[in-house]
């Protein structure tokens, strides 16, 4: 199923601008009166230009996807993509008929937005003034004809897609939630934590014997005591930086012994999947994650990742069970406000405690208008993106042939190297 992408459009399209800055390529398109309109979608002609932004957008899913696929480190080049195929596709039918559906997906926003009668805000139409000046010029723009009337339509279409996201899901809206309901879900689903990880392995990833293994052992259970004997649940927060610090001196001092004796490493406040970390050293919670209780592995956007295939497959396993068993225990057993010692993966420990979430939800810090939108989004982005879709398979849609002949993506300029493409 096609899914609508919160600003992947854009980003893909104005990533892919900025990448090509500066770099010579073919000689801009010039959009004859035959092909101004690519196709027509219930109605609604589609320009020329929005339809070649939203071919480079899907060119860059198919080099993503080729990638993906085939465990490359790098994307592809434009000859491999153009010799790829796609779900038993060519790879240029492929890209448009991704195109395509991406104009549905635009031509639903504009009715939709004209539907409910609002209007982008002052602000918002400063943003997109901003925005549009910052890429007008930009070569994957220019060079492909994208006109500044079609750029100008596809970031306003970007911002009309959020007012329809919180007309019909936000706070209080028709298939939204109230903002207590939406704080019960933000508590079932993230956990307030601070560790540090301790390495049972040596400088050169070796495993450590087993008796300098069970001395850090029990140097980690140490730690936990330590941070449990505090008097109040803060306090124990406020400790655990004290024992962190402690740790780190002690690695340190580890570190410089003479020559010929055992080196001890680790990894102190390193995030794993699904973990968003606070860095600024005057914010009392600088040394907390917040860890995200795991679903299915799946993007921002809510679509699932694409499996790589490779080498490295077994050992990929063993970190993805290694992270839902650490997601796990952070939710189901670990209690609030005790320290304890959780082992990893065969090669670390952790010195872990999680705090009462409640007490950073203020508006000033995890309960910011940002952070509810972000909330939101995470809550219901599938179910608006399925909504919209249901609404965009329903058009009619009149494709202009000597439009596609003619805006055929190979046919672009889509990376740097691609100097040589035809027009």
């Amino acid at each position: 199923m096609k899914k609508f992408n919160k600003f992947a459009a854009a980003a893909a399209a104005f990533a892919l601008a900025v990448s090509s800055a500066g770099c010579s390529a073919p000689s801009a398109v010039t959009i004859g009166s035959g092909t101004k309109t690519a196709l027509t979608i219930d109605g609604y002609e589609v320009p020329a230009g929005v339809f070649i932004y939203s071919e480079l957008n899907a060119y860059s899913s198919a080099a993503y996807t080729i990638a993906m696929n085939n465990g490359m480190s790098s994307y592809p080049s434009t000859d491999e993509v153009k010799k790829a195929r796609l779900e038993n596709m060519e790879a240029a039918d492929w890209i448009q008929n991704k195109a395509t559906e991406d104009c549905a997906d635009y031509v639903s926003v504009e009715k939709e937005f004209d539907k409910i009668g609002e209007q982008l805000t002052v602000d918002e139409l400063s943003e997109v003034d901003d925005t549009f000046e910052q890429f007008k010029e930009n070569e994957l723009i220019t060079k492909n004809g994208i006109g500044e009337d079609s750029l100008m339509s596809v970031i306003k279409n970007q911002y009309k897609q959020q007012h329809l996201f919180k007309h019909y899901y936000g706070i209080d809206s028709e298939y939204g939630c109230s903002e207590d309901e939406l704080k019960q879900y933000f508590t079932d689903n993230t956990a307030r934590v601070k560790y540090f990880t301790i390495s049972l392995t040596d400088e050169n990833g070796d495993a450590l014997g087993a008796d300098e293994q069970r001395d850090l052992e029990n140097l980690a259970s140490d730690y936990a005591d330590e941070i449990n004997s505090a008097a109040s649940d803060e306090g124990k927060m406020a400790k655990f930086d004290e024992v962190q610090q402690e740790y780190a001196d002690y690695q340190a001092a580890q570190t410089t012994t003479s020559e010929g004796e055992t080196t001890v490493t680790t990894t102190v406040a390193t995030t794993s999947a699904g973990e968003t970390e606070t860095t600024t050293t005057t914010d009392p919670y600088a040394n907390e994650v917040t860890l995200v209780k795991a679903t299915t592995t799946t993007t921002s956007a809510g679509e699932t990742t694409a499996a790589v295939t490779s080498t490295t497959s077994a050992e990929q396993a063993a970190s993805e069970k290694a992270q839902k068993d650490y997601n796990d225990y952070v939710f189901n057993t670990l209690g609030t406000y005790k320290a304890e010692v959780y082992k990893y993966d065969e090669n670390t420990l952790y010195v872990i405690i999680k705090g009462d979430l409640s007490v950073r939800m203020t508006d000033d810090d995890l309960w910011s208008e940002d952070s509810v939108e972000r909330l939101l989004s995470e809550r219901y982005w599938n179910d608006f993106t399925d909504m919209m879709d249901k609404i965009s398979s329903g058009y009619k849609i009149e494709k202009n042939k000597r439009a596609y002949r003619r805006y055929d993506p190979f046919k672009l300029t889509l990376e740097p190297e691609d100097t040589d493409s035809a027009q």
